[in-house]
């Protein structure tokens, strides 16, 4: 960082030239830098992290205090708040490809919900997964999983979306392709104590 005084013959100046030089201003002082462009990775494996990680963070807040509070062991081990220890607890799991759970003991014995992926359907420049269930017993969420070509085995690599399943209703759910093409799906559930359902409803457009 190179701190300036009258930068572009001015008192002050922002933004960027040629593409290159960046000026911009920190505690009250100007300085240049080389523009540096964010990353923002979207390999398969990153994006089926992000999608667990934005299901964890607006689960927690419905979660019951008994299980909440199962994680405060865990927080303290971590000198973090549980709802820290609850994402990187379950987010270290689903790395392994391990459902999450609601609550710390992670019992895996109860059952997700029957939903199954019937069709995949072209909307514009969306595709509309179609699913249904006919039971719920200890259901908590639902994992879509895409591939351009062949077949899909479910994978945090192909992992596409996360979402809650706490019901039986017919359900559609949109999701926006990277680039067109036929793409194939598949889904799975998993309970709220950690246990994966089968996989079931692979599809393609």
């Amino acid at each position: 960082m190179v701190k300036l005084s009258g930068p572009m013959f001015a008192l002050d100046a922002s933004g960027t030239i040629g593409g290159t030089v960046t000026f911009s201003k920190w505690k009250g002082r100007n300085y240049a830098r080389e523009r540096v462009i964010p990353a923002n990775p979207k390999s398969g494996a990153q994006i089926g992290r992000r999608g667990m990680f934005k299901f964890l963070t607006q689960a927690w807040a419905s979660l019951a205090a008994v299980d909440q509070a199962t994680w405060q062991d865990l927080a303290d081990q971590l000198i973090a708040s549980p709802l820290n220890a609850f994402i990187a607890d379950n987010m270290n799991n689903w790395h392994n490809f391990l459902a999450p759970s609601q609550a710390s003991d992670r019992a895996g014995a109860g059952n997700g919900s029957d939903r199954t992926l019937g069709a995949a359907i072209w909307e514009e420049n969306r595709i509309k997964l179609e699913t249904s269930a006919t039971s719920a017993e200890d259901q908590w969420g639902i994992v879509y999983f895409a591939k351009l070509a062949g077949a899909v085995t479910p994978a945090v690599g192909n992992a596409i979306l996360v979402e809650l399943d706490l019901d039986i209703l017919d359900r559609d759910t949109y999701w926006t392709p990277p680039s067109l093409g036929t793409w194939h799906f598949n889904s799975m559930t998993f309970s709220n104590d950690g246990l994966i359902s089968a996989a079931g409803g692979p599809v393609n457009t």
